[in-house]
């Protein structure tokens, strides 16, 4: 694997934990999010997770899908509940990182 498909798979993984574990903090202290709304928003994002870890570049390609409802869930959030808009403020901007890296992994994968 060249070097930039290295560093790009790496930024992949560590922005889809990063997200995750975002995710996973929504129903912590008084931010009046559920612990069901956050079940909804997490489970998507552990299907890929194992695709990614590996590098595959098909569940590059599936993985921005399974963003769709952490980041609908997040912008209603972020809308309507005052006191969640810190953590879903910095769930939004993660989505976009890890959007982002997911095409960068994608653009440098090795075909095959």
């Amino acid at each position: 694997m060249r070097e930039r498909a290295r560093i790009a798979h790496r930024a992949a993984v560590v922005a889809w934990l990063a997200i995750a574990a975002s995710v996973a903090c929504w129903p912590i202290g008084a931010s009046g999010i559920g612990w069901p709304t956050t079940v909804l928003a997490f489970l998507p994002l552990l299907l890929p997770l194992a695709g990614i870890a590996r590098g595959s570049r098909r569940a590059y390609r599936v993985a921005p899908m399974t963003l769709a409802p952490a980041l609908a869930l997040a912008v209603t959030e972020f809308l309507v509940n005052e006191p969640a808009r810190l953590r879903t403020g910095a769930s939004l901007a993660l989505i976009l990182v890890a959007f982002a890296s997911l095409v960068a992994a994608l653009r440098t994968a090795p075909r095959g």
